[in-house]
């Protein structure tokens, strides 16, 4: 029965998705199938009754109504899917992750010149990390390493040199990219639902490009939200209390975990 429920799950999706990026091919489908639907039903039930001219009337009416009824039902069906699919699409966002230790496996990290991604990988403690890192932020992410030494990172270490330049910080088609090649090496060793993006930190085009990344790559994207605030009343994880796992909120932008 699971797995039944499961495979009308993922077909489900598939449509909505399909309605999204294929609405008039999906259109004449529906239609077409709903058509053969009506029709069949309608000749089962006219199959052994005896044809007189009033017949003939009758169902020259009744087809133009099967016609009426299956054209409105694939619009209606159309436009309901357009608002499922972008509702699952971004399912989640906002929720809050409450048990955050070692609530995933893995995770590539925008680092921060502030204490943003130590909080992360002090509190969430994932087995390995990619860094999002440019010349600007170079000595934290050399430092975080240093720190952390028993969290895997492979494709990002600054020895690797396979770093964005300051100026490639805001070409997005570059930082994204560089995103799915990071997400894709985690792809071998991690579950995609347990592997998390934090667009906490970087340039704007950097949380943007990330985020298309993670959401093509299907894992989840999250930012974390502090505590504290500093004299403009913006929300921060203060430096002093970066070991206190209560000084910052995980919050959800896209939801792609394993449904419980």
């Amino acid at each position: 029965m699971s797995s039944t429920n499961n495979w009308i799950l993922k077909f489900w999706h598939w449509l909505l998705k399909r309605a999204r990026l294929h609405p008039l091919l999906t259109g004449f489908l529906i239609f077409v199938g709903l058509g053969i639907i009506s029709l069949a039903v309608g000749i089962s039930t006219i199959l052994f009754k005896p044809q007189t001219w009033f017949t003939w009337f009758n169902n020259a009416s009744v087809l133009m109504g099967w016609l009426s009824m299956t054209a409105a039902w694939s619009f209606a069906l159309l436009a309901w899917a357009h608002g499922k699919e972008a509702k699952h699409t971004f399912k989640g966002a906002g929720i809050e992750v409450i048990h955050i230790q070692k609530s995933f496996d893995a995770s590539l990290i925008l680092v921060s010149l502030n204490c943003q991604t130590e909080w992360h990988l002090r509190h969430i403690q994932p087995e390995r990390v990619e860094l999002l890192w440019t010349p600007m932020v170079k000595e934290q992410t050399e430092n975080l390493l240093k720190k952390f030494p028993n969290i895997k990172c492979i494709d990002s270490r600054p020895e690797r040199d396979r770093k964005l330049t300051n100026e490639q910080a805001y070409e997005i088609a570059v930082i994204k990219q560089h995103c799915i090649s990071l997400l894709k090496n985690l792809l071998n060793e991690h579950k995609k639902e347990r592997i998390c993006v934090d667009v906490t930190a970087g340039t704007a085009i950097m949380n943007i490009a990330a985020f298309q990344a993670a959401e093509e790559m299907e894992v989840t994207t999250i930012y974390l939200l502090g505590k504290s605030s500093n004299k403009y009343q913006a929300r921060i994880i203060d430096n002093n209390k970066v070991d206190d796992p209560d000084e910052a909120r995980v919050i959800i932008l896209s939801d792609r975990r394993e449904s419980k």
